[in-house]
C-alpha cells in the first residue's frame, strides 16, 4: 500500500493518461501533478474527484504545528503568586465588554464556591459532621462551575479558559495561588465599577495605587469627603 506522504508514480506509457479515467490528456495537463504524484484530466484534477491518496489533513496539521510552535507553560514552574496572577490575567482577559462580562460570571461562580464552602464548614462545626462540609463543597463547586462556563454561553459570550483558576486542574497543586488570583481579579472588577469603566477622577489613583481593599475604600472615602466639602477636583 502506498504511503500517504509518498507520491505515486506513473509508467512512461501512462504519462499522458488521466490517473482516474485513463483518458488521454494534453501535454499541459500531464505536467500538472497532484500531491499524490499522478496527473489527471480537467474533470478529475480536484483531489475530491479522484479519491486522492495523499493525506491532506496531516499536511495541514504539520504546517500549523510548524508555523505556530506551541509553548506550554507548566504551572509547577511558576515561582511566585505574582507570576501566577499574571498568567491568570492572560487566560482571563477583560479587554472587551464580552470578556469582562464572561469574567464577571466566572467570579460569581468562584464566589459561590467560597460561599458554599464557608457554609459547609459552619455546618460541620455546629453539627460535628464532616460530611456536611463535603456535600456543600461538592454542590458549591458544581454550581460555580456551571455559572462560570454554562452561563456565559447562554448569554452569548464565550467563557474564559480554565487555566490558573479554581475551576482548573491547577487548583489541585496550588489552591492558595488560585484563590489569590481570583481575589485580585475581583478587586480589579471592583475598581472598574468604582471608576465607571475607567472614566472618572479615581481611575489613576486606584489603578496605579495599592490594590488592597482598605486602600481602595480609603481612596473612595477621601474623594467623597472632598466632594462634600467643596466639590470634586480631578487631579
Amino acid at each position: 500500500m502506498t504511503d500517504a506522504h509518498q507520491p505515486a508514480t506513473q509508467d512512461v506509457g501512462e504519462k499522458r493518461q488521466c490517473g482516474k479515467c485513463r483518458r488521454r490528456i494534453s501535454l499541459v495537463e500531464s505536467t500538472i501533478k497532484c500531491r499524490c504524484g499522478l496527473a489527471f484530466c480537467e474533470r478529475h484534477m480536484a483531489a475530491e474527484n479522484h479519491e486522492c491518496a495523499f493525506d491532506w489533513r496531516q499536511m495541514q496539521r504539520e504546517k500549523i504545528a510548524r508555523e505556530n510552535p506551541k509553548v506550554v507553560l507548566q504551572a509547577n514552574k511558576l515561582k511566585s503568586s505574582k507570576d501566577w496572577c499574571a498568567q491568570y490575567c492572560k487566560h482571563h482577559p477583560v479587554a472587551t465588554w464580552g470578556e469582562r462580562c464572561s469574567q464577571l460570571m466566572h467570579l460569581l461562580g468562584a464566589l459561590l464556591v467560597v460561599a458554599f464552602n464557608a457554609s459547609g464548614i459552619w455546618r460541620a462545626a455546629m453539627q460535628v459532621q464532616i460530611m456536611s462540609w463535603i456535600r456543600q463543597a461538592v454542590l458549591g463547586y458544581c454550581i460555580g462551575f456551571l455559572c462560570a462556563h454554562a452561563l456565559p454561553r447562554c448569554c452569548g459570550t464565550p467563557p474564559s479558559s480554565c487555566c490558573f483558576c479554581i475551576f482548573s486542574w491547577d487548583v489541585l497543586s496550588m489552591p492558595q495561588w488560585c484563590l489569590e488570583a481570583e481575589w485580585e481579579q475581583a478587586k480589579e472588577q471592583l475598581i472598574y465599577a468604582i471608576t465607571g469603566g475607567k472614566r472618572n477622577c479615581l481611575t489613576r489613583k486606584l489603578y496605579d495605587g495599592p490594590r488592597s481593599l482598605p486602600s481602595i475604600l480609603q481612596t473612595v472615602v477621601a474623594k467623597l469627603q472632598e466632594g462634600s466639602q467643596g466639590g470634586f477636583k480631578c487631579s
